[in-house]
């Protein structure tokens, strides 16, 4: 889990789940961090010298932005929507007073900010820093001393927040580089950037309609989305919101409105990803944009500083300086422009629906256009266009009239108001609910390979393995709706592997979500999925898989059907009992060196190679047939952490163990340390003389002990500087 910052295994709220019931623990996750979002939104406004109402209107936006609330369908990125505007809390209130105190603050949230660390979210806070160093420096009136205190406190809460961090980074230094994480082409980094039309759904909700149904029935935006809904699932910030911030061109604030524009710009930059040509030269020659994927990502940034600039706006209107009066005019007749074409486009539409539609089917293609609802699709996008309309129309007469409105009571009641009335409606339905029944439910193949009862451990094929999406068959569901809720429900049925973790269900070959997997366990895959039917079986042989899940029937010799489940779809899924293949732990007496793990890898993968009674191991050494019978191996026990074999061998060989070998795993051979050796490309063996013998596998990662030293060294140093401090 330390190889992925993203499992936040040290987060906070991860904690959660050691004294409480699953379900409550992840809920908390999820509503704790939007609500702490808000409240950094509006302190970071009110430390920026934003007053309270003004403040409070663009921490609102900021909270039901389509952007923040995108975020809670993602559990490992939802903490950065709540650190972003604390972190900039902290370190402008640093710079401001009592910089040493401040600075351990500063450095506190940014090292929950590592621990829960995601490259391109860590980049926003990065950008968001600079720009509030600039706006110190350029504000201040001693520049040399405001640029030491930023240094001073740059370096100390940096510094802290490594040492506080250091029980995942360091970890996450060691063992990220042995990932297939750590070489990620950019084809595949950028997929999901920001296309110019995202920049059209900031201004107009559900642009691309409603995405949570089967086969994105009410939805459109898949040709430009990666053939799915965006990682983002919205980027709508609203019409209202966006007349505000561009109201803060009358505030006179000049210094953090260009700031905040830079931002902004900076934010969109960079998140357009794939679409900026800029973008692939900087993930060419630029190590800080090649560790991360999803440039959409980057608009959390531009959300924060447009809802800052909103604030902005927000308190030119109830401060009515004359240049509200003078420029505010024209952003109202302008914002009332735009307001009439949506109407007009709206009326134009509903009178001319056959245009609008075949702008979508040529948009979404002659393939996925029979899956689609046109009429819910036309019938969103004008309401998206009218809504919009209705809310730029009341938002420009209300600048209008702001001049004219006598106190600030009913002004200071209708700004926030019009920002929770857009924006609610219309970004609450971002994230799908599921039931804790959802949730819960074990399919019946999860079900029946938990009663086999088989007494060592084995590996499962997930029917996307065996067969990858490329040559997976057409599936209709037979649902009573087309509820994406149902969707989950046949991911679990059919055995897919990212549904069943839960049940304890260890599969084969499986690439993770986040890529993962080690380097060896890719390449695998990646020959897998390119092999013929009967050659990944023979493949899987060799990986202790004897169970292999397929939603169409297999005819092979090697197979036996042992049962089928409903899907809820025309396609059951087969369980079969895959013949001979190898243990988990077994005894090679033969050894077939070679010089390279290339080799290594050319050698496992011939079909002739006998992998019952040999092992390849990488140097020199020659080699040596094996002998059937010569050794017998038994795993006493089989934990996360630990793994014990009995070994019983007749002439001197290697005990194979086919876990990954991987680094922080120790062996003794009875009490006694020994070395755990590369075996068959990517696992694990141990020399083993003639006779009987106890091996034992623990994982004892010196990197964790390390990190977690520092760590609490950092954290003792920075309590007692802390206490020194205020004593003195």
């Amino acid at each position: 889990m330390l190889a992925n910052p993203n499992y936040m295994a040290f987060y906070p709220t991860n904690l959660f789940h050691l004294f409480l019931p699953f379900n409550y623990a992840f809920k908390l996750h999820f509503i704790i961090h939007p609500i702490l979002a808000g409240l950094g939104a509006y302190f970071l406004a009110r430390r920026l010298g934003i007053v309270c109402v003004a403040s409070f209107v663009g921490a609102l936006a900021y909270q039901f932005s389509g952007t923040v609330l995108s975020f809670l369908n993602l559990y490992n990125l939802v903490p950065a929507v709540a650190l972003l505007p604390w972190i900039g809390w902290a370190f402008y209130g640093a710079l401001q007073r009592n910089w040493v105190k401040r600075s351990f603050l500063f450095g506190s949230l940014l090292g929950l900010q590592a621990i829960a660390f995601e490259p391109l979210l860590f980049q926003c806070v990065l950008w968001m820093l600079l720009g509030l160093a600039a706006l110190h420096v350029i504000e201040a009136k001693e520049r040399a001393e405001a640029t030491a205190t930023l240094m001073r406190v740059g370096f100390l809460g940096a510094a802290f927040a490594l040492g506080l961090a250091a029980v995942q980074v360091i970890p996450t230094l060691e063992l990220f580089q042995r990932s297939a994480r750590s070489k990620l082409p950019f084809s595949e980094v950028s997929i999901w950037s920001m296309h110019p039309l995202d920049l059209l759904n900031a201004l107009v909700p559900n642009l691309f309609g409603h995405y949570y149904t089967i086969g994105l029935a009410t939805s459109w935006g898949g040709s430009i989305h990666h053939g799915r809904e965006g990682y983002l699932v919205s980027f709508f910030l609203g019409a209202f919101l966006l007349l505000l911030a561009a109201l803060s061109l009358t505030s006179g604030r000049k210094k953090l409105r260009l700031i905040l524009f830079i931002l902004t710009a900076m934010g969109i930059f960079l998140a357009l990803g794939k679409y900026n040509p800029a973008y692939q030269w900087l993930y060419q020659h630029v190590s800080l944009f090649t560790i991360g994927r999803y440039p959409s990502k980057y608009f959390l940034l531009s959300t924060l500083a447009l809802c800052m600039m909103a604030s902005l706006g927000a308190e030119a209107m109830l401060e009515k300086h004359a240049i509200l009066v003078r420029k505010g005019r024209w952003i109202a007749i302008s914002a009332m422009l735009l307001a009439g074409a949506f109407v007009i486009f709206w009326l134009y539409l509903g009178s001319r629906p056959d245009i609008l539609e075949a702008w979508l089917r040529l948009e979404i293609g002659p393939t996925e256009s029979g899956k689609k609802n046109f009429p819910a699709l036309i019938a969103h996008l004008r309401q998206s266009l009218l809504s919009s309309g209705i809310f730029l129309s009341i938002g420009a007469i209300l600048v209008l009239a702001a001049s004219r409105i006598k106190g600030k009571l009913l002004l200071s009641a209708m700004l926030p108001a019009l920002v929770a009335a857009e924006l609610a409606p219309a970004n609450l339905r971002l994230s799908p609910l599921i039931s804790e029944a959802d949730l819960e439910f074990v399919p019946d193949v999860n079900k029946y390979i938990e009663r086999l009862h088989l007494r060592e451990p084995f590996r499962v094929i997930p029917p996307t393995t065996l067969l990858p999406a490329t040559r997976f068959p057409d599936v209709t569901l037979h649902t009573p709706n087309q509820s994406l809720a149902w969707l989950n429900y046949f991911f679990k049925m059919s055995g897919q592997a990212f549904h069943g973790i839960m049940n304890g269900i260890s599969y084969s070959l499986d690439r993770s979500v986040d890529h993962l997997n080690t380097r060896e366990a890719d390449v695998l895959w990646r020959i897998c999925t390119n092999l013929s039917e009967s050659s990944s079986l023979t493949l899987f042989q060799k990986l202790n898989s004897p169970i292999v899940l397929s939603m169409i029937e297999i005819k092979d010799p090697r197979l036996r059907l042992l049962s089928k489940f409903d899907t809820k779809s025309q396609l059951p899924v087969h369980a079969y009992w895959l013949d001979d293949t190898v243990k988990r732990a077994y005894f090679a007496s033969g050894y077939d060196f070679v010089p390279t793990q290339e080799e290594a890898l050319k050698r496992f993968l011939d079909p002739d190679f006998p992998v019952g009674n040999t092992v390849i191991l990488e140097g020199q050494g020659g080699q040596k047939t094996g002998e059937m019978g010569a050794g017998t191996t038994s795993i006493v026990e089989y934990k996360n952490s630990s793994v014990v074999c009995d070994v019983n061998a007749k002439i001197p060989g290697y005990l194979v163990l086919l876990d990954s070998h991987y680094p922080g795993w120790v062996a003794s051979l009875d009490g006694r340390e020994t070395k755990i050796l590369r075996a068959n490309y990517a696992f694990r063996a141990v020399s083993i003389p003639a006779g009987k013998h106890r091996v034992e596998f623990r994982y004892r990662p010196v990197s964790l002990y390390v990190g977690l030293i520092v760590t609490c060294t950092a954290l003792l140093g920075g309590l007692a500087v802390i206490l020194r401090t205020g004593k003195s």
